[in-house]
């Protein structure tokens, strides 16, 4: 009960970060649709944007480096189900959705495993729609940094 209420606590921080570091990077004004970002991507760039440069970024979604995330492909079906394979074969279901609230769409998922239920899921990540067209689907993970400023993950993916 306990890992539950500080898993919620977690995950509402890590909303109210997101929220904070969308608000300082401008406001985008528009949506996406869920038929834009449904379909099967590939994964052609991971940058690092705002991180010192002695900073160590580890694993990404708690799944691997983020930089082993360059050709993984992500499958979105329409159903808000899916999953994500890293190169090395790797395979994460997962169940996602979109937050548009009319200025800074959001991409989230959970990582759902075999047996379990989305809704039972308590944890999952969000991230930021930097652009979104059939063709390329920009998402960028932000973070705050101690020092009190912000940076991002920024992860490319095209349309297979």
């Amino acid at each position: 009960m306990k890992k539950s209420i500080l898993a919620t606590l977690c995950f509402c921080a890590l909303a109210f970060a997101i929220s904070a570091c969308a608000s300082k990077s401008g406001v985008t004004n528009y949506k996406v649709s869920k038929s834009t970002v449904a379909g099967n991507w590939t994964v052609s760039d991971v940058r690092l944007e705002g991180f010192p440069s002695d900073y160590q970024v580890r694993d990404a979604f708690g799944m691997a480096p983020y930089n082993n995330f360059i050709g993984s492909t992500w499958k979105l079906y329409g159903g808000y189900s899916g999953y994500i394979t890293l190169p090395n074969g790797t395979t994460q279901n997962i169940y996602w959705s979109l937050l548009n609230d009319g200025t800074n769409p959001v991409f989230q998922f959970k990582k759902v495993d075999a047996g379990e239920k989305a809704r039972n899921v308590t944890e999952g990540y969000r991230m930021n729609i930097e652009s979104a067209s059939k063709n390329t689907l920009v998402l960028s993970s932000p973070f705050d940094l101690l020092n009190g400023h912000s940076a991002k993950i920024v992860y490319t993916l095209n349309a297979q």
